[in-house]
């Protein structure tokens, strides 16, 4: 499948504070962002909030070159990034299915890996030009006239996400304490975030933080509450979040000087945060 005709550099676009999602609405920190492309938020399938969506995924076989996309534009097979770190197949599968089921039991969004990597929906591979950490491009759905399609609801319909890994950094399963060494289902799962229409609400205390410190092991109470406003609550799911204990030098979240390593390369001058 090939992608959409706009795509958005998740680490370089203008930020949402989460709630009603509005720019009017920039003083209340809530713990999570939306994605803003063109000044709409973004999501699968329906362009209402709280709506379900079913996602397909599946990893890239060869090499993978998406015109016009600005972040994983070409890609190789992951194992380019996980198999120099002395990674196998079957765990790297296995984390990134862990790293889905995440998502799945915050919100009543559900993934299937797909046989066919030219249509899945998220694409996963290893950057052929190596760069940063890890990278998400998100792909929107054209309309009739050929622009990005904004639904009834007012909001963008996602048609394809690339996530892409540096094949020159170090990888690991589980956390050490090496901060510049990421583990790949934290890695993975907060490369999902972006992929279903989530952004960096804070330097550090969410998953979807932008700096890498190994502080919790999964969804926070930003992140659910982000997936949630997107998709909709998934039936019976319990709402809980997995941290390590804090210290006492743990600082303010919202402030990027936080402890802890960068996803990637950004400007905050210009609002571009580091992923």
């Amino acid at each position: 499948m090939r992608a959409a005709i706009l795509t958005g550099l998740v680490s370089g676009l203008a930020l949402l504070w989460g709630g009603a999602a509005c720019a009017g609405e920039a003083k209340t920190f809530l713990g999570f962002r939306l994605l803003d492309l063109e000044n709409q938020s973004v999501k699968w399938e329906s362009p209402r909030f709280g709506e379900s969506a079913v996602v397909t995924y599946a990893f890239a076989t060869g090499p993978v070159t998406t015109p016009g996309a600005r972040n994983c534009a070409k890609m190789l097979p992951p194992a380019r990034a996980y198999a120099p770190s002395h990674i196998d197949e079957s765990r790297f599968r296995s984390e990134v299915r862990a790293a889905f089921r995440m998502w799945e039991k915050a919100a009543n969004i559900s993934f299937r890996e797909a046989s066919d990597a030219a249509s899945a929906g998220i694409l996963i591979g290893a950057q052929s030009d190596p760069v940063g950490r890890a990278f998400t491009n998100v792909a929107l759905k054209p309309g009739p006239d050929g622009k990005p399609d904004s639904g009834s609801g007012g909001k963008k319909i996602i048609a394809r996400s690339l996530i892409c890994l540096n094949p020159t950094q170090p990888w690991k399963i589980g956390f050490d304490g090496r901060l510049d060494v990421y583990d790949l289902r934290y890695t993975i799962a907060h490369e999902i975030g972006h992929a279903i229409g989530l952004d960096h609400p804070s330097a550090a205390g969410q998953l979807m933080s932008f700096r890498y410190d190994e502080r919790q092991r999964g969804l926070q109470a930003g992140d659910i509450k982000g997936a949630v406003l997107l998709y909709g609550a998934r039936p019976g799911a319990q709402r809980f979040a997995s941290s390590l204990p804090a210290g006492p030098d743990v600082k303010d979240p919202t402030q990027d000087d936080a402890p802890g390593w960068p996803f990637g390369i950004g400007d905050k001058r210009s609002g571009l945060q580091p992923h």
